[in-house]
């Protein structure tokens, strides 16, 4: 008897990228080939003039949401780039085939490009080290009080996402607009001075009833949306983005306020959801030992991924939840005898009031807690060795989910790219 999980056919499907600087995005990638080795393709590119959207295929992932370097990842799909174009680029290998140069050959990212120093920068830092004299006195006099009350640290970030926003206009976008791609593409940032989360796209969609701090802006750049989305604070200054008025609007990193923004794919009429993260804690291993012994950093990013996996594995509670209180019920109504008539409106009154559709299937990809490679993995990261080995991770976390499940929309499997560096 076959124990995998029966996913029915499907209307539309999406991919739900996290953040997580180079090291998410190698990840979903490799998480993506895996998706192809089963049998999905990824349908991306810009529409053509006169020719009406065509219906989703079978297979065929034309919805994508990113927040962060998942942003990057999806406009890179959404833009009609392949996976082996993609891949290609982050170990700068010249492409074999010439399908794989299309729309052109996926330029490099480079690190003066991911890591550019904020405008005024070092004015900003000379004009605290007055500070220098004023704090060691209050050190050697106690007063530590007086400190506090210093604001001395002004720096918003070091680096600025500028030069990712400048990459993206000029060597990557065929063109820069939401409204001209095929594929439905979401880019979620966080707005600073107020607690919202904004989804970018070609859509100006109501607040959704689960969500009212939730808002959706049809008139920002995909470059524009790629840099605020990933404005992580502590390395990257806010972004400004001008609205309406001509006012600079400040955001900072997608993942701020949710960590996954699935409810964006569902939104939109996705039944069947791909969500790729990279926040696993690590669990204690004999050879690695305890992380006291690997410095702070490793403690920080410990921390870190324990409040990020809490907020997702809650999520994913809160819907198995959902999900079996109206199951419960509609075994309850033919228990009973209740007309379908009826049955069927009393689910439909649940799933409208608990934001919940039993239609929608959702699959999360994640690093295996064992997987210690991925865990120390650099974040910022631009070698090609790095890469290939951290796409290798994210090919085999995804294999080993989608083996627990069978598509009924399973289509002959392509052949996957060879990560090899």
């Amino acid at each position: 008897m076959d124990s995998r999980i029966q996913i029915g056919p499907k209307k539309k499907i999406s991919f739900i990228c996290s953040g997580g600087a180079t090291k998410a995005g190698a990840f979903h990638l490799g998480v993506a080939l895996a998706l192809q080795e089963r049998g999905f393709h990824f349908s991306g590119g810009l529409t053509v003039p006169g020719v009406a959207p065509r219906p989703s295929e079978p297979m065929e992932i034309s919805t994508f949401v990113g927040s962060s370097a998942g942003s990057v990842i999806s406009s890179y799909l959404a833009a009609g780039y392949s996976l082996e174009n993609i891949f290609n680029s982050f170990i700068g290998r010249k492409p074999t085939n010439p399908r794989d140069a299309t729309p052109k050959i996926l330029p490099k990212l480079a690190y003066p490009t991911m890591l550019k120093l904020r405008p005024g920068l070092a004015r900003e830092q000379l004009s605290q080290l007055a500070l220098v004299k004023t704090i060691t006195q209050a050190i050697i006099q106690g007063n530590f009080e007086s400190i506090l009350q210093l604001k001395w640290i002004k720096a918003t970030g070091l680096f600025t996402t500028a030069g990712l926003e400048q990459f993206l206009r000029e060597e990557v976008l065929p063109s820069n607009r939401f409204q001209d791609y095929a594929s439905d593409l979401f880019i979620v940032a966080t707005q600073l001075n107020h607690s919202r989360k904004i989804v970018f796209g070609k859509y100006s969609f109501n607040p959704p009833a689960h969500d009212l701090t939730c808002q959706y802006d049809n008139n920002v750049s995909i470059s524009q949306a790629c840099a605020a989305s990933s404005s992580l604070p502590f390395v990257y200054s806010p972004y400004a983005i001008k609205n309406n008025s001509g006012e600079d609007i400040h955001y900072v990193d997608g993942e701020i306020r949710d960590t996954l923004s699935t409810h964006v794919a569902i939104d939109a009429g996705c039944d069947l959801n791909f969500a790729s993260y990279t926040h696993q804690p690590y669990h204690w291993q004999k050879e690695i030992g305890s992380l006291t012994s690997h410095g702070l950093p490793a403690i920080i990013i410990q921390s870190i991924y324990l409040v990020i996996q809490q907020k997702v594995d809650q999520y994913i509670h809160n819907k198995e939840t959902q999900r079996s209180a109206i199951n419960a019920v509609e075994k309850y109504c033919k228990q009973v005898g209740l007309a379908e008539e009826h049955t069927y409106r009393i689910l439909g009154i649940l799933e409208s009031e608990l934001h919940h559709r039993r239609d929608v299937d959702t699959i999360y990809f994640h690093p295996s807690p064992e997987d210690t490679k991925m865990f120390f993995g650099e974040h910022f990261s631009l070698s090609p060795k790095k890469l290939s080995d951290l796409v290798r991770s994210g090919f085999k976390a995804a294999i080993n989910t989608l083996n627990k499940y069978e598509f009924a929309d399973r289509v002959k499997t392509p052949k996957v790219v060879s990560t090899g560096a």
